[in-house]
Protein backbone atom coordinates (compact mmCIF):
# COMPACT_ATOMS: atom_id res chain seq x y z
CA UNK A 1 0.00 0.00 0.00
CA UNK A 2 1.37 3.38 -0.90
CA UNK A 3 2.02 5.74 1.99
CA UNK A 4 -0.23 8.78 2.06
CA UNK A 5 -0.38 11.99 4.05
CA UNK A 6 -2.92 12.90 6.73
CA UNK A 7 -4.66 15.13 4.21
CA UNK A 8 -5.13 12.11 1.98
CA UNK A 9 -6.31 10.12 5.01
CA UNK A 10 -9.09 12.65 5.54
CA UNK A 11 -10.16 12.68 1.90
CA UNK A 12 -10.23 8.90 1.54
CA UNK A 13 -13.59 8.43 3.27
CA UNK A 14 -15.27 10.80 0.81
CA UNK A 15 -13.63 9.01 -2.09
CA UNK A 16 -14.89 5.66 -0.84
CA UNK A 17 -18.44 6.95 -1.18
CA UNK A 18 -17.84 7.09 -4.92
CA UNK A 19 -16.38 3.59 -4.92
CA UNK A 20 -12.76 4.76 -4.96
CA UNK A 21 -10.18 3.53 -2.45
CA UNK A 22 -6.46 3.47 -1.95
CA UNK A 23 -4.52 1.48 -4.51
CA UNK A 24 -3.46 -1.88 -3.12
CA UNK A 25 -3.48 -5.51 -4.08
CA UNK A 26 -6.68 -7.53 -3.74
CA UNK A 27 -5.38 -11.02 -4.49
CA UNK A 28 -3.13 -12.15 -1.64
CA UNK A 29 -2.57 -15.81 -0.86
CA UNK A 30 -5.40 -17.25 1.22
CA UNK A 31 -5.41 -20.01 3.78
CA UNK A 32 -6.88 -23.18 2.37
CA UNK A 33 -9.46 -25.15 4.34
CA UNK A 34 -6.86 -27.25 6.14
CA UNK A 35 -4.24 -24.52 6.58
CA UNK A 36 -3.53 -22.42 9.62
CA UNK A 37 -5.27 -19.04 9.58
CA UNK A 38 -2.85 -16.18 10.07
CA UNK A 39 -4.37 -13.32 12.08
CA UNK A 40 -3.15 -9.73 12.16
CA UNK A 41 -4.05 -7.41 15.02
CA UNK A 42 -4.57 -3.75 14.25
CA UNK A 43 -4.07 -2.30 17.74
CA UNK A 44 -2.56 -4.03 20.73
CA UNK A 45 -4.59 -2.34 23.48
CA UNK A 46 -6.82 -3.79 26.17
CA UNK A 47 -9.66 -5.03 23.98
CA UNK A 48 -7.21 -6.45 21.46
CA UNK A 49 -5.41 -8.22 24.28
CA UNK A 50 -8.60 -10.04 25.20
CA UNK A 51 -9.04 -11.20 21.61
CA UNK A 52 -5.40 -12.28 21.49
CA UNK A 53 -5.97 -14.44 24.55
CA UNK A 54 -8.93 -16.15 22.88
CA UNK A 55 -7.21 -16.68 19.53
CA UNK A 56 -4.10 -17.98 21.26
CA UNK A 57 -6.14 -20.87 22.60
CA UNK A 58 -7.67 -21.79 19.25
CA UNK A 59 -6.31 -24.60 17.13
CA UNK A 60 -5.58 -23.76 13.51
CA UNK A 61 -5.08 -20.06 14.25
CA UNK A 62 -1.81 -18.16 14.44
CA UNK A 63 -1.32 -14.57 15.63
CA UNK A 64 1.17 -13.65 12.92
CA UNK A 65 1.18 -9.85 12.83
CA UNK A 66 0.78 -7.02 15.33
CA UNK A 67 0.29 -3.33 14.68
CA UNK A 68 0.12 -0.32 16.98
CA UNK A 69 1.35 3.28 16.64
CA UNK A 70 2.16 3.16 20.36
CA UNK A 71 5.61 1.59 20.60
CA UNK A 72 5.11 0.54 24.22
CA UNK A 73 1.90 -1.35 23.50
CA UNK A 74 3.41 -2.99 20.43
CA UNK A 75 6.48 -4.09 22.40
CA UNK A 76 4.28 -5.50 25.15
CA UNK A 77 2.29 -7.59 22.65
CA UNK A 78 5.50 -8.75 20.97
CA UNK A 79 6.67 -10.21 24.27
CA UNK A 80 3.59 -12.44 24.25
CA UNK A 81 3.90 -13.26 20.54
CA UNK A 82 7.64 -13.05 19.81
CA UNK A 83 7.32 -14.68 16.40
CA UNK A 84 4.71 -12.21 15.16
CA UNK A 85 5.71 -9.44 12.78
CA UNK A 86 5.44 -5.95 14.27
CA UNK A 87 4.24 -2.79 12.53
CA UNK A 88 3.55 0.79 13.57
CA UNK A 89 1.57 1.58 10.40
CA UNK A 90 -1.50 -0.52 9.64
CA UNK A 91 -0.89 -0.06 5.91
CA UNK A 92 2.32 -2.05 6.22
CA UNK A 93 0.46 -4.89 7.92
CA UNK A 94 -2.19 -4.84 5.18
CA UNK A 95 0.55 -5.14 2.57
CA UNK A 96 1.59 -8.47 4.11
CA UNK A 97 0.13 -11.24 1.97
CA UNK A 98 0.70 -13.84 4.69
CA UNK A 99 -2.08 -12.27 6.80
CA UNK A 100 -5.48 -13.87 6.08
CA UNK A 101 -7.68 -11.87 8.43
CA UNK A 102 -7.42 -8.93 10.81
CA UNK A 103 -8.89 -7.86 14.12
CA UNK A 104 -9.54 -4.11 14.21
CA UNK A 105 -9.56 -3.01 17.86
CA UNK A 106 -8.27 0.53 17.46
CA UNK A 107 -9.73 3.70 18.89
CA UNK A 108 -13.22 4.23 17.49
CA UNK A 109 -12.31 6.77 14.82
CA UNK A 110 -10.25 4.18 12.93
CA UNK A 111 -12.76 1.30 12.89
CA UNK A 112 -14.54 1.99 9.61
CA UNK A 113 -11.61 3.04 7.44
CA UNK A 114 -9.28 0.33 8.74
CA UNK A 115 -11.92 -2.30 7.98
CA UNK A 116 -12.48 -1.02 4.45
CA UNK A 117 -8.77 -0.88 3.72
CA UNK A 118 -8.33 -4.40 5.11
CA UNK A 119 -11.03 -5.84 2.86
CA UNK A 120 -9.63 -3.91 -0.07
CA UNK A 121 -6.31 -5.61 0.68
CA UNK A 122 -8.02 -9.01 0.58
CA UNK A 123 -8.34 -9.63 4.33
CA UNK A 124 -11.36 -10.82 6.24
CA UNK A 125 -12.25 -8.58 9.19
CA UNK A 126 -13.44 -8.74 12.77
CA UNK A 127 -13.96 -5.16 13.91
CA UNK A 128 -14.88 -3.94 17.36
CA UNK A 129 -17.97 -1.89 18.07
CA UNK A 130 -18.89 0.79 17.29
CA UNK A 131 -18.24 0.25 13.60
CA UNK A 132 -18.82 3.84 12.56
CA UNK A 133 -19.83 7.33 13.61
CA UNK A 134 -22.90 7.37 11.36
CA UNK A 135 -24.94 5.23 8.98
CA UNK A 136 -23.15 6.51 5.88
CA UNK A 137 -19.78 5.26 7.11
CA UNK A 138 -21.30 1.93 8.07
CA UNK A 139 -22.82 1.53 4.61
CA UNK A 140 -19.41 2.03 3.01
CA UNK A 141 -18.11 -0.89 5.07
CA UNK A 142 -21.04 -3.08 4.03
CA UNK A 143 -20.47 -2.08 0.40
CA UNK A 144 -16.76 -2.91 0.69
CA UNK A 145 -17.53 -6.39 2.04
CA UNK A 146 -19.79 -7.04 -0.95
CA UNK A 147 -17.44 -5.49 -3.48
CA UNK A 148 -14.32 -7.32 -2.32
CA UNK A 149 -16.19 -10.50 -1.31
CA UNK A 150 -14.82 -10.54 2.21
CA UNK A 151 -16.35 -11.44 5.56
CA UNK A 152 -16.72 -8.53 7.97
CA UNK A 153 -18.08 -9.24 11.45
CA UNK A 154 -18.72 -6.50 13.98
CA UNK A 155 -18.07 -7.15 17.66
CA UNK A 156 -21.69 -7.09 18.78
CA UNK A 157 -21.11 -10.70 19.69
CA UNK A 158 -24.46 -11.25 21.38
CA UNK A 159 -26.05 -10.98 17.93
CA UNK A 160 -24.20 -14.19 17.08
CA UNK A 161 -25.56 -16.03 20.12
CA UNK A 162 -27.94 -18.83 19.00
CA UNK A 163 -30.32 -17.69 21.73
CA UNK A 164 -30.91 -14.45 19.83
CA UNK A 165 -32.01 -16.38 16.77
CA UNK A 166 -34.40 -18.42 18.90
CA UNK A 167 -35.89 -15.27 20.40
CA UNK A 168 -36.35 -13.75 16.95
CA UNK A 169 -38.02 -16.91 15.71
CA UNK A 170 -40.33 -16.98 18.73
CA UNK A 171 -41.36 -13.36 18.27
CA UNK A 172 -41.76 -13.32 14.49
CA UNK A 173 -42.98 -16.81 13.68
CA UNK A 174 -44.86 -18.18 16.67
CA UNK A 175 -46.38 -14.83 17.68
CA UNK A 176 -47.54 -16.34 20.98
CA UNK A 177 -47.19 -12.96 22.66
CA UNK A 178 -49.50 -11.24 20.21
CA UNK A 179 -48.59 -7.92 18.62
CA UNK A 180 -45.61 -6.28 20.31
CA UNK A 181 -46.06 -2.53 20.16
CA UNK A 182 -43.18 -1.35 22.34
CA UNK A 183 -40.11 -2.54 24.20
CA UNK A 184 -37.84 -0.98 26.80
CA UNK A 185 -34.32 -2.12 27.61
CA UNK A 186 -31.93 -0.88 30.29
CA UNK A 187 -28.29 -1.81 30.52
CA UNK A 188 -26.15 -0.63 33.41
CA UNK A 189 -22.39 -1.03 33.37
CA UNK A 190 -19.56 0.31 35.49
CA UNK A 191 -16.75 2.02 33.61
CA UNK A 192 -14.21 4.38 35.16
CA UNK A 193 -14.23 7.97 33.95
CA UNK A 194 -11.66 8.99 31.33
CA UNK A 195 -11.37 12.27 33.23
CA UNK A 196 -11.51 15.91 32.22
CA UNK A 197 -8.55 18.27 31.97
CA UNK A 198 -8.20 22.03 31.98
CA UNK A 199 -5.16 21.83 29.68
CA UNK A 200 -4.53 19.66 26.60
CA UNK A 201 -3.23 16.15 27.21
CA UNK A 202 0.47 15.76 26.32
CA UNK A 203 0.93 13.00 23.75
CA UNK A 204 3.29 10.25 25.03
CA UNK A 205 6.64 10.03 23.27
CA UNK A 206 5.96 6.36 22.52
CA UNK A 207 3.00 7.24 20.27
CA UNK A 208 3.27 8.10 16.59
CA UNK A 209 0.45 10.59 16.85
CA UNK A 210 0.02 11.09 13.11
CA UNK A 211 -0.64 7.37 12.67
CA UNK A 212 -2.83 7.29 15.78
CA UNK A 213 -5.01 10.13 14.45
CA UNK A 214 -5.44 8.69 10.97
CA UNK A 215 -8.76 10.08 9.66
CA UNK A 216 -9.56 12.03 12.85
CA UNK A 217 -9.15 15.78 13.18
CA UNK A 218 -6.07 17.03 14.99
CA UNK A 219 -7.61 18.78 17.98
CA UNK A 220 -6.42 19.19 21.59
CA UNK A 221 -7.52 16.34 23.88
CA UNK A 222 -9.02 17.40 27.20
CA UNK A 223 -9.22 14.04 28.94
CA UNK A 224 -6.79 12.21 31.20
CA UNK A 225 -6.21 9.24 28.91
CA UNK A 226 -5.32 9.10 25.24
CA UNK A 227 -6.68 5.56 24.94
CA UNK A 228 -8.95 3.30 26.97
Amino acid sequence: MSHVSRRQFLSTAAALGAGVGLSMGTSPSFALANDEINIGFISCGGRAGEHMRVFRGMSGVNVGALCDPDEQRLDSAKRTFPNAKGFADLRDLLDDDTVDAVVVATSNHWHCLASIWAMQAGKHVYVEKPLSHNQWEGRQTVNAAARYKRICQIGTQQRSDPMQAEIKKFLHEKKELGDIVSARVNRYGVRPSIGKRETPLPIPDSVNYDLWLGPAQDKPIFRDKLQY
